[in-house]
């Protein structure tokens, strides 16, 4: 082969290789800015399906997310009504947005998301995003600029040149330096900075919520509701502690924006906070219920059901519990809590019941509501007897106890009412309050003397749930 040929050789293999590095680095790049999208997506549909309504119009004006992810909603909604394979996903009752952010939210339309991302039709608004994205207009999912870096004192080198987890890590292990000198005005900068590097490094939420909704409220009293102040921000009444549960719940709030998929912080959000430090059961069912939505441990249900329970919505707790105690035969609580709920679901519709018979003036019509409330009064016993000998559980007794005080009631035999109450709430401290609010009822409606701390508790009750700068008609809460 002459010299001519295996130059020419030489050249077309060159020219080939160049047109294919070429065509890989496009690919490439192509690929990083359609998974830029496709977080971007999955952040911002988890804030429009979940936080929204809580967030300030400052931040509405400052970025652009929620009128681009509007503009992806209508070019994404038209196309996936018109695959055979995706039109079932379109719930029409509800708004564009809303529709793609629900969509978004089941984990299992992943795939879709991505495919969406990918497409031409979006092509436009991807590079509306990554312009945004470059202008620092982008709020969720956004990186950490240069000027915040060199405010923490992040190196440049480590910021620019691919250190930045590493540049995370360092950081964290001042903020936990910082923890044991007790220098907690330090931590909360230093954290933020810290998953700002590293947006996907989870273990620093759901520690830094901790340390903010746990450690620093360890040594802080309870603020007594009347000095605590109204904050627009949180639509809450909010005192020393409850700023500190609050910081926790934005730094989780965050960390689910930018980690929609990982049922720790959801759980975190729901159990640690909402459950635990705030008792507020209908957001710990909300956040739950985000949590076994994605890959979860199998004790994350439990929570759920057993914050269903406490929230009053025992039909759903009772199906969750059946179908737990279906999966997981060995599990020793499941059937307690399956009888908790039937016992509470059949004291419900007695309940109910007996107020239909008391606007009823036909007696028979009446007498037959009656006897249908003391048949499920009856079936109740049996599920609390059944909770009490069989599974050894003292809520059966005291759920007796509380029946019983209540048949009392009801025949007007007022202090058996009350001393029966006094007994049970002794005997079971975790019912304690239920059982005192039930005993100041009575001895009101009997006009009973109170005790010294009964009158203080009527006294909070008068003064209500109101704080200072509380406004007259409150916002639906977010």
């Amino acid at each position: 082969m002459t010299n001519k040929k295996i130059n020419f050789i030489l050249l077309i293999l060159f020219i080939a290789s160049v047109l294919l590095g070429s065509y890989q680095g496009n690919r490439v790049e192509f690929l990083r800015e359609c998974e830029a999208f496709y977080r971007w997506l999955l952040a911002v549909g988890t804030q429009e399906r979940l936080f929204q309504s809580s967030e300030g119009s400052e931040k509405s004006d400052k970025y652009v997310d929620m009128n681009l992810f509007q503009k992806v909603s209508e070019v994404a909604i038209p196309i996936l009504k018109e695959n055979e394979n995706t039109k079932d996903l379109i719930d029409d009752t509800l708004s564009t947005p809303e529709n793609f952010a629900n969509i978004i939210g089941n984990i299992s339309n992943d795939p879709i998301i991505w495919q969406l991302s990918t497409r031409k039709e979006l092509a436009e608004l991807r590079k509306e995003f990554l312009k945004s994205l470059r202008e620092k207009k982008i709020q969720y999912n956004r990186d950490i600029t240069y000027a915040e870096a060199q405010a923490s004192g992040v190196n440049i080198f480590n910021l620019f040149f691919g250190f930045r987890k590493i540049a995370a890590s360092l950081i964290w292990l001042e903020v936990d330096r910082y923890w044991h000198q007790g220098l907690l005005h330090r931590m909360v900068p230093l954290m933020r900075t810290c998953v700002a590097l590293d947006p996907n490094f989870v273990e620093a939420y759901l520690i830094g919520a901790w340390h903010l909704a746990y450690n620093a409220t360890a040594k802080l009293p309870d603020t007594p509701q009347h000095l605590k102040k109204w904050s627009p921000k949180y639509n809450a009444c909010v005192g020393e502690k409850e700023a500190f549960y609050y910081l926790a719940i934005d730094f989780l709030k965050n960390g689910i924006r930018n980690n929609p998929r990982n049922y720790k912080l959801y759980f975190d959000l729901g159990f640690a906070i909402y459950k635990n430090k705030m008792n507020d059961y209908p957001n710990a069912v909300r956040y739950l219920t985000e949590a076994v939505r994605v890959p979860h441990e199998r004790w994350v249900r439990r929570q759920l059901y057993i914050c269903l329970e406490m929230n009053g919505q025992y039909e759903e707790a009772l199906k969750g519990w059946e179908d737990y105690k279906t999966r997981f035969p060995d599990n020793p609580v499941a059937t307690r809590f399956v009888l908790r709920n039937q016992g509470k679901i059949y004291e419900m519709k007695a309940q109910e019941l007996l107020k239909e018979a008391e606007k009823i003036n036909d007696e028979q019509s009446k007498n037959e509501k009656i006897n249908q409330a003391n048949d499920y009064k009856m079936q109740a016993k049996e599920i609390w007897k059944k909770l009490s000998t069989e599974e050894g559980d003292p809520y059966g007794d005291y759920r007796l106890s509380l029946m019983e005080a209540m048949d009392l009631y009801n025949e007007g035999r007022y202090l058996e009412s009350v001393a029966v109450l006094d007994k049970a709430r002794w005997e079971s401290p975790s019912n304690f309050d239920e059982a005192s609010d039930l005993i100041i009822k009575i001895k009101q409606e009997a006009n009973l003397p109170l005790t010294v701390s009964e009158k203080k508790a009527v006294l909070r009750k008068i003064e209500g749930d109101r704080c200072q700068g509380m406004p007259e008609k409150v916002p639906a809460s977010s």
